[in-house]
């Protein structure tokens, strides 16, 4: 009787072999250890031997896993290829479907797809509004051809471009103590209990962050942050704790809510990238890159030059 066996399952394989950690591996591929164990478990079945031996030390490959290792990457690189020769002989369908993260105002994004209409009225834009981590997934298995991604984040094998960044600021309750400053610290906030979102989220971007509380000296009670902003600002105006959120979502007023900037904005911000699969492009998703890049060179033109001005200015010289 035939083994049945799935590319996902070679991909599996793979991903723990280079690693030799499991959760090394599962965090690289976006999903928990007891699927991928499981996953692991069906495949040295479906071969009917063992190719991973797992120990106190460590993870370690048999000399079948060794064999199949090199015999795995062979097929998936041939099977990626497969899908890219496959999608240059299909015929053009003039859409292009991107991913942008919630992470950030989903406001920023509006003058795309005007932008678009203009440079190629035949091309349509398919706008999924979703977390990074989903787009990533998303990029890898072929369900997008771009994505607006925060940063850090999982990309390992994407290609990715940093196209701005979006500091982030405090949102504080109105009748919080420090409610009348223009400015706060981190350090000031330690007390009150922080709204902030679980590691499996984003672990890239936990640990990130995590790294930089500590080097602040910034550990404040936690909460679990709501997936849905608005019931996050109403939470916080309900006086429950507070928030990071990125800048761009100050957009969204909320009675009860004041935001404020934080002094250590060089250390808390988050990279606005896109990012795609390393195959080439079609098209009409070269045609969104390219807009993507023309629109955030020009917005950083402008804030060099608006700096420039200010610097002349303070200088009382004419700008």
């Amino acid at each position: 009787m035939a083994s049945h066996l799935e590319l996902r399952q070679l991909r599996y394989f793979v991903a723990v072999a280079e690693e030799l950690n499991f959760r090394r591996a599962a965090d690289r591929l976006c999903i928990t250890q007891p699927p991928l164990s499981r996953q692991i478990q069906a495949l040295e079945e479906a071969l009917g031997t063992r190719l991973l031996e797992r120990g106190r030390t460590g993870v370690a490959l048999t000399a079948t896993g060794a064999f199949l290792l090199a015999q795995a990457r062979d097929l998936l690189a041939r099977a990626e290829q497969l899908v890219a020769d496959t999608r240059q002989r299909k015929p053009h369908t003039a859409q292009v479907s991107i991913g942008i993260t919630t992470v950030v105002d989903a406001a920023l994004f509006t003058w795309l797809e005007p932008a678009l209409r203009l440079q190629a009225p035949g091309v349509t834009l398919h706008q999924k509004r979703q977390i990074s981590q989903r787009s990533v997934a998303d990029l890898r298995r072929g369900a997008l051809d771009l994505a607006i991604i925060g940063l850090p984040s999982l990309t390992n094998g994407l290609a990715v471009e940093v196209l701005g960044v979006d500091p982030l600021v405090a949102a504080l309750p109105a009748g919080h103590r420090l409610a009348r400053r223009k400015t706060v610290s981190l350090l000031e906030l330690g007390a009150d209990p922080l709204f902030w979102f679980t590691r499996a989220l984003n672990p890239a971007y936990f640990d990130h962050f995590g790294t930089v509380f500590r080097q602040l000296g910034f550990d404040p009670p936690r909460l679990k942050e709501p997936a849905d902003h608005h019931v996050l600002l109403g939470l916080i105006a309900d006086g429950q704790g507070i928030a990071l959120i990125p800048s761009s979502l100050k957009a969204i007023a909320r009675s009860g809510v004041v935001y404020k900037a934080l002094k250590e904005h060089d250390l808390l911000k988050v990279d606005i990238a896109v990012a795609h699969a390393r195959e080439t492009l079609s098209p009409s998703a070269a045609l969104v890159l390219q807009e993507l890049r023309k629109h955030y060179q020009s917005a950083r033109s402008a804030i060099t030059s608006l700096a420039s001005s200010a610097a002349l200015i303070a200088a009382g010289k004419p700008a």
